[in-house]
């Protein structure tokens, strides 16, 4: 008897704790990037509630994306090129809403003043990622060729760069206002592409399906907060020094290269499978997919 009731005991446990998980969408982010500033705000606010969610921190989008194809995680915030790749891999993913926009550029080495001067140097991106992908339409819109050096994580990007193994980076903010001042930031991929996509919302199709009512959620808090935000340049700037604990110059430069647009909208969706051709052109797809295969809207 005392047998048969700890069994119960136990298996009444077990389903209280995977109940508790179906309750809660899993949410990954990078930590080191300003992409998520929405989100932390919104739960700070009260937009979201924080107890419908497990937060999930990773050092790169590269980890990030492994979560989440792996089913690790419900939904990211990421670079989205790494869900067209993963799309055009067979994996079971979409992008469910755009969301932060610009916020890359390059920085190079202190004796390297103008874009121009990149021709033939050296520049660190993460492979597969924006930043990759970024640089080499920058290469070429503005015919300037450069050697190509791949990294893993930003931190050995940076590492890169102070120890001159790379003469530039391919890099976001806040990160790319941390080196000393005599380094110098010579181009914004804004600049190119104004109000461009960059890191955006991508969900598993399990999760999808399965917590269709905490992602319509997830997404109308964020609204809500990406609308605060926008409407006062002074609470997002208090935002970013809280949270990603910068000083106040570094939070207003960051956010003036750093916008929040959701939605779906076609003109980004061209540049992304723009973006996504690039990605074939260097054999990081094989497969060629359309925007129907990627996005998915929440209704």
């Amino acid at each position: 008897m005392k047998k048969i009731m700890w069994i119960l005991l136990t298996f009444a446990l077990f389903l209280g704790c995977t109940n508790k998980s179906e309750d809660k969408l899993i949410v990954g982010i990078i930590k080191p990037s300003l992409n998520h500033l929405p989100f932390d705000f919104g739960l700070a606010a009260e937009f979201l509630d924080r107890e419908d969610y497990i937060i999930k921190r990773f050092v790169s989008g590269w980890e990030t994306n492994e979560a989440l194809i792996s089913g690790k995680i419900d939904v990211a915030i990421m670079p989205f090129t790494y869900t067209w790749i993963a799309v055009s891999n067979g994996k079971k993913v979409k992008i469910i809403s755009f969301f932060e926009r610009e916020s890359d550029g390059i920085i190079a080495s202190a004796d390297i003043k103008t874009l121009d001067q990149l021709q033939g140097k050296r520049i660190g991106v993460l492979r597969a990622s924006t930043l990759d992908i970024f640089a080499e339409l920058m290469s070429d819109d503005h015919k300037i060729d450069m050697e190509f050096v791949y990294f893993r994580t930003p931190m050995d990007m940076a590492t890169a760069l102070r120890s001159k193994e790379v003469d530039a980076l391919s890099y976001y903010v806040p990160s790319i206002f941390k080196f000393p001042s005599d380094y110098n930031i010579v181009h914004w991929y804004g600049d190119d592409y104004p109000l461009h996509t960059c890191c955006n919302i991508s969900a598993t199709e399990d999760a999808i399906s399965s917590k269709s009512g905490l992602i319509k959620e997830f997404l109308k808090g964020l609204e809500i907060a990406t609308a605060e935000l926008n409407k006062s340049p002074d609470t997002a700037f208090k935002a970013v020094e809280e949270f990603f604990e910068l000083y106040p110059p570094y939070s207003k430069q960051s956010l003036y290269h750093t916008k929040y647009v959701m939605g779906l909208d076609e003109k980004m969706k061209e540049f992304e499978l723009k973006a996504f051709n690039k990605m074939i052109e260097k054999g990081y797809a094989e497969n060629p997919v359309t925007p129907q295969n990627v996005y998915f809207e929440i209704k």
